[in-house]
């Protein structure tokens, strides 16, 4: 907290002086109230009415002041005569108390009894004052009053402190002295019922004394039980609980038997509860704590005879509360009833609480005119778009509140959130109408009853409007009517307008657009829809410089309005939401670089030297087809020929234009004129895998069905399969293959199709049976594998600012080692439960597990026997969590020593044979040198080395775990070789040096696996092939381990002899069958089926072209092509993209895309310069091993730079960019 001045703090409080607040306070008490005046020259206040004293015992009580209303609150009849006051937290000095006892003695009272609360200075000077007025002849006691259930032990001799409940007897006693009862009785009468009165107290914050600072401070989410009114210690301090929790607390540790200071309580006593605000607490939270405080009581079998809620003995601005409760019977319970005229006593009723009916049941409302709500075809169309707005809801809920926070209470976002929460809970209960009316009608009472507030009622009254206008039909024309209905009846019970910054000003332009509906075509609505989306964000956007004429935000002065309505916020959240979810964009992932498919590939010879584009096992054989991948770039006419528009290039939004919208197809004819040919393949697909594994964001989709597969090709019916129904049977002609499947009648009833959705969604399949128990990923196995041979010792300068331990020249392993102890220490803190194992490698692999037992070490013929070591890795025992292991595995770290050979596939080998206990298991292996002993050594070429690490890579994908690479800098490691085991599985493929390998484990760490065992099969109609990969229309590619953000790319062709075929198509499919095994282990098929157009003109395709799309599938295809040592045939892709790179930037310049694809591509064509320096020669330094190309020639930096390459996205992620530019 910032340095703050005396006068700093003293204008942290609404006062005119610190000196004189006391003064001030008192004068301002009794100037409003008629029945009180003030003692002249004392801090002493005083009932006005003293001649009705006359014969009765006269009262007084007080103490510091800052306990307000304590204690002139309570002076009046029946109460309090009067209140003598000291300094804020101090004692009144004796001459004030001996003045005011004086004053009362002298009108005519038969004694004076004196309240105090047990404080030494308290006891100390209203004793003092006591013995003076004695020694006067006035008939005077004191009555001290200690509740306070705090300390389980006494302490002290000081007792216990008197707290809220000396209020209790401030009442009791001046009932007693109202009814005439002698200053004797009242004394005998009042202490008995003190040693029935308990209180504690918990407390939020602080309290501070004009012009000083706080008395203590309490951490962010703590809270502290059992402190003073004075902001003395409590007994312990801990963490925020619920209301409910801390009174229970509370209650407890004042009714323990085993506390000294307890009060006694058991079932069926009767008392009284006092919750008392200690200052700062809201009157919302008291409330909620009074309710805590009756039921617990309650639950507890004691009988809540009268309750006082409110505030009644403070800490100044202390936020908490006190807890004060007394034993009663009816003679305490008559003298509590009876009336005062003190201002600060609350008129409570006379009531017992116990037992009371709190609630009255509403009258039944009118039932529905239409009909019980049935699912439909608009059901499932309907839950999508209300999930994706309760997500873009929730998600904003800090934003909106953020803005609200300067126009209003700072609510919108919660507000929001709580409908989206509550329509969140009525979906998974409630059968979604299949009517629109239906829907909205149900949404409207709804957010009237969940939502709340000003926005609830206008949400209702918006959706009870427009689903009047759609109970006779549901078509575009009836929706533009239901809208601008919803849209009249906000304005006209809200009495806002367009301009006066309310979300009118989002909904209103949309509004104007989407009337449009009445006349669009069903094929122009999406576009109607996405006009309608940008005039609502640019309206929202709009009212950061209007003047607030409504709502609450029309009180804030205008310069402090300088950001968006946070209602308008919303409303153009809620119809982008709609837009993206009837677009596709939110649950398509299928995206194409290209609108429309190109089908006008040209045969002609390939070029001399070439492989062809056939699937790698293949290429080596003669091709049926004698074509590659050609297509026709045709120029645009001159007028008078007037071309369709090209659709605008947007760098901020996917360039594809909507399915449902494609551009226009030109005449048929000018294809042919001023044809060039080009090499570069448009028809390209790519998958954002790291989404569609996610099945969590994809629960809406999913069915409760089985899919049915087409006997010949497997594909899967969907929305764009057409069926033929006569008696008993169905026929579907399979739309990719042809195949006629009949299938029964009872089979479609027994649920084995899947359900109806709108073209191009997407269906979830998830398999009842799950392979194994479920393993939590705080569960898996983290194992360092880390290379500690005598290169290791090679030192590097560090500079002097670097966190390392000295000397300024370490060694790579101990800047391994500081690593390690870094990464341990962030999973102790991050994830107590992982498991961490230690494998280390050198002439022999020890393994030291969790480094708690004997290390295993694995030596001599042991480091050449595959199955004998992946059985040691099996079988080791399972690590204990980090929590347990921590000290024995920073010390075994700290003892390693650097010397001998590189034993690293062994050692890698029994790292994944470990991890492949738990799925989602990592394996982060650390070396700096080629290996050179036992399985896997790379010193020399061998055919059996490149088989070790693609087999040892695929079983660590087919257990699940992603296997993370690092070498050091300036050292050959066969990086080419190695880091396949990380570009199988899904891991990092870096080189460190011993600044950056720290980092680079942390990040490591961070990768968790989303799914195992993906499968993705692409399937086309006949007629298409897979360039490069299957020369058939089905193509299926083993994934392996999915991670967050993967993208993988797809090509496709359409061969010469079924072009023509094509082209007389309107529309293509294509499905994607994507199966994996989620974290949990499930197997899940997600099955997306989506229509493509069909086009030979290059008007269409160049103006719809997305060049992120292209850009990612040339780097993951020419890198992919480049590790299996085809370099002639990468070099001939980069070529081509180059070239159509270069045209399409020349017609619509985008700098950022060809910033970033023309970089990959330069940076692979570099390297494949150097692999194959003589491109017209042979074709490069191979090695043919069983039908895999090991790529001698790839240094460990160029191995890194493509392996990255492999993993582009078109995220275009900060790290990728980085190392592609300095590569």
């Amino acid at each position: 907290m910032p340095f703050l001045s005396i006068r700093q703090l003293v204008q942290r409080k609404l006062l005119n002086s610190v000196e004189r607040c006391v003064d001030e306070a008192l004068e301002g008490i009794v100037s409003s109230n008629g029945g009180l005046m003030l003692l002249r020259g004392q801090r002493v206040a005083l009932r006005s009415d003293l001649h009705n004293l006359k014969g009765k015992v006269a009262l007084i009580s007080g103490g510091g002041s800052g306990h307000e209303p304590a204690h002139a609150g309570y002076i009046g009849r029946g109460m309090l005569s009067a209140a003598v006051a000291g300094a804020v937290f101090s004692s009144p000095p004796p001459g004030s108390i001996l003045a005011a006892i004086m004053t009362l003695w002298q009108s005519g009272t038969s004694g004076v009894l004196l309240l105090v609360k047990n404080y030494t200075g308290d006891r100390l000077n209203f004793g003092l004052a006591v013995e003076k007025a004695r020694a006067l002849g006035v008939p005077v006691d004191m009555v001290v009053v200690a509740d306070d259930c705090a300390f389980t032990t006494q302490l002290s001799k000081a007792g216990r402190r008197g707290l809220c409940g000396t209020v209790f007897i401030h009442k009791l006693a001046g009932a007693l002295a109202e009814e005439g009862y002698p200053l004797d009785v009242i004394v005998a009468k009042v202490s008995k019922a003190v040693k029935n009165i308990g209180t504690l107290g918990v407390s939020l914050s602080a309290c501070s004394v004009p012009g000083c600072l706080p008395t203590f401070q309490l951490l962010p989410g703590e809270m502290e039980l059992g402190l003073g009114i004075h902001g003395e210690p409590g007994i312990k301090r801990s963490k925020m609980a619920s209301a409910d929790e801390v009174v229970k607390t509370m209650i407890d540790h004042m009714t323990d038997p085993s506390s000294q200071s307890h009060l006694p309580l058991k079932s069926g006593d009767r008392v009284i509860l006092c919750v008392n605000n200690l200052g700062g607490l809201s009157c919302l939270e008291m409330a909620v704590v009074t309710r805590a405080a009756i039921n617990y009581l309650m639950g507890q079998g004691v009988q809540v005879a009268r309750v006082m809620s409110g505030t009644f003995m403070t800490s100044l601005e202390m936020a908490g509360m006190s807890l004060s409760l007394m034993r009663v019977d009816e003679e305490i319970l008559r003298l509590f009833d009876s009336k005062t005229s003190a201002y600060a006593w609350p008129n409570h009723s006379s009531e017992s609480l116990s037992g009371r009916n709190l609630y009255v049941e509403p009258t039944a409302r009118p039932a529905s005119a239409e009909t019980k709500p049935e699912q439909g075809p608009f059901s499932s169309v309907a839950r999508l778009a209300l999930e994706s707005i309760c997500k873009a809801l929730l998600q904003q809920k800090e934003e909106l509140n953020a803005l609200d926070r300067a126009a209003g209470d700072g609510d919108c976002g919660t507000t929001h959130a709580l409908a989206a929460t509550a329509i969140e809970e009525w979906m998974q209960t409630t059968t979604i109408p299949g009517r629109p009316s239906l829907l909205l009608t149900a949404l409207a009472a709804l957010v009237e009853e969940k939502m709340g507030g000003s926005s609830g009622a206008l949400y209702s009254l918006f959706l009870t409007a427009a689903a009047l206008n759609l109970r006779e039909g549901c078509d575009g024309k009836h929706w533009a009517k239901a809208i601008q209905a919803g849209t009249e009846a906000m304005k006209r019970y809200g009495g806002a307008e367009p301009g006066d910054r309310t979300m009118l000003d989002a909904l209103c332009p949309a509004v104007d657009e989407l009337m449009k509906l009445s006349t669009a075509s069903p094929g122009d609505h999406i576009a109607v829809l996405q006009a309608a989306v940008e005039k609502a964000e640019l309206g929202a956007q709009s009212t950061c410089d209007l003047t607030a004429k409504a709502g609450r935000a029309s009180y804030i002065a205008s310069k402090r309005l300088t950001q968006p309505d946070p209602g308008a916020v919303a409303v153009a959240a809620i119809l982008r939401a709609v837009f993206d979810t009837l677009k596709g964009t939110d649950h398509i992932k299928m995206e194409f670089a290209c609108s429309h498919v190109v089908c006008n590939w040209r045969p002609e010879s390939l070029a001399e030297g070439l492989f062809t584009t056939l699937p790698c096992g293949l290429s080596r054989k003669e091709s049926e087809h004698p074509y590659d991948n050609r297509i026709a770039v045709i120029p645009r006419p001159i007028p008078p020929s007037t071309p369709p528009p090209v659709p605008p290039r947007r760098s901020t939004q996917k360039q594809t234009r909507p399915i449902s919208m494609p551009p226009p197809i030109p005449p048929r004819g000018l294809e042919g004129k001023g044809q060039a040919s080009i090499k570069a393949n448009v028809n390209v697909v790519l998958l954002k895998v790291g989404s569609l594994v996610d099945i969590n964001k994809a629960s809406s989709i999913q069915s409760i069905q089985k899919p049915v597969h087409c006997g010949k090709c497997r594909a899967v019916m969907s929305s764009v399969s057409n069926s033929q129904t006569s008696t008993n049977t169905s026929t579907w002609s399979c739309e990719f293959c042809g195949n006629q499947n009949v299938l029964s009648q009872n089979e479609l009833k027994m649920g084995r199709s899947p359900l109806w959705t709108p073209p191009g969604r997407d269906v979830l399949y998830v398999d009842e049976e799950i392979d194994t128990d479920y393993v939590n990923l705080e569960d898996m196995l983290v194992v360092f594998c880390v290379d500690i041979s005598g290169s290791m010792s090679v030192t590097s300068e560090v500079s002097p600012g670097n966190s390392m331990r000295s000397p300024t020249y370490i060694s790579r392993l101990q800047g391994v080692q500081e690593a390690l102890q870094l990464a341990l220490s962030s999973l102790l803190k991050s994830s107590p439960h992982r498991r961490v194992a230690l494998v280390t490698f050198n002439d022999e692999v020890t393994v030291y597990g969790d480094g708690t037992g004997v290390p295993l070490s694995l030596r001599d013929w042991a480091l050449v026997d595959y199955d004998h070591v992946r059985e040691q890795g099996e079988k080791y025992t399972t690590p204990h969590c980090i929590a347990e292991t921590f000290q024995c595995l920073t010390q075994r770290v700290k003892e390693l020593r650097e010397h001998g050979a590189t034993a690293l596939g062994p050692a890698a080998l029994i790292s994944v044979a470990m991890a492949s206990q738990f799925a989602g298991s990592k394996v982060i292996i650390c070396t700096d040198g080629q290996a050179n002993i036992g399985l896997g050594q790379l010193e020399q070429e061998s055919a059996a080395s490149v088989y070790f690490y693609n087999q040892l890579a695929s079983h660590a994908a087919e257990k699940g775990v992603i296997v993370s690479v690092m070498t050091f800098e300036g050292e050959d490691c066969s990086l080419a070789d190695v880091g396949k085991l990380a570009d199988h599985t899904g891991g990092r493929i870096n080189r460190v040096n011993i600044c950056t390998v720290g980092s680079e484990i942390q990040t490591a760490l961070a990768d968790n696996i989303l799914a195992t065992n993906v499968v993705a099969t692409l399937l086309a109609p006949n007629g298409v092939y897979y360039p490069f990969e299957e020369d058939n229309h089905r193509l299926v590619r083993e994934i392996g381990n999915v991670t967050n953000g993967m993208e993988i790319t797809f090509q496709f062709a359409v061969k010469p002899d079924r072009a023509e075929s094509f082209q007389r198509r309107d529309r293509v499919p294509f499905q994607l069958q994507l199966s994996f095994k989620t974290r949990d282990l499930k197997k899940v098929t997600r099955v997306i089926t989506q229509q493509k157009r069909v086009t030979t003109s290059s008007w269409v395709w160049a103006g719809s072209l997305n060049m992120a799309v292209l850009g990612v599938h040339c780097a993951q295809l020419c890198a992919r092509l480049t590790m299996e040592g085809r370099v002639q045939e990468a070099q001939h892709q980069l070529k081509a993209q180059q070239h159509l790179l270069k045209d399409i930037s020349e017609q619509k310049p985008s700098p950022k895309e060809e910033s970033i694809y023309g970089n990959w591509i330069s940076t692979m064509s570099m390297i494949c310069e150097d692999l194959n320096p003589d491109t017209k020669g042979n074709t490069g330094s191979t090695t043919v091993c069983e039908g895999r190309t090991l790529s001698t020639g790839l240094s460990d930096e160029a191995a890194k730079v493509v392996f990255q390459m492999k993993r582009v996205t078109s995220v275009g992620q900060r790290e990728e960019k980085a190392a592609l530019l300095e590569s």
